[in-house]
């Protein structure tokens, strides 16, 4: 199984609504805002609004193997990026 997991920073100037980018996926399973669950046969994707000593960014998390995790990073990018001129993401871990 492949553990993935992406920080993207933006500034949030104007809300996006990532849940309704997703809501008629087959994979989703919920969400609000920001905040997205995805899961197929063979991967689960959690989209969070996460925030690192008051900045906020968006974070991915992906674990299993398939295309689902690297979807749901293009549309996330590609929906942040409509309301933002500065979006950015980096491979993240608390490791």
């Amino acid at each position: 199984m492949s553990n993935r997991d992406v920080r993207i920073d933006s500034y949030f100037s104007l809300p996006t609504d990532l849940a309704k980018e997703f809501a008629a996926w087959p994979e989703f399973v919920l969400g609000h805002a920001y905040n997205v669950e995805l899961r197929s046969d063979n991967e689960v994707v959690v989209v969070r609004l996460e925030d690192d000593e008051g900045k906020k960014f968006v974070r991915i998390r992906g674990s299993g193997g398939g295309p689902l995790f690297h979807c749901a990073l293009g549309t996330v990018m590609h929906a942040l990026s409509a309301n933002s001129d500065s979006v950015f993401l980096t491979r993240w871990s608390d490791d």
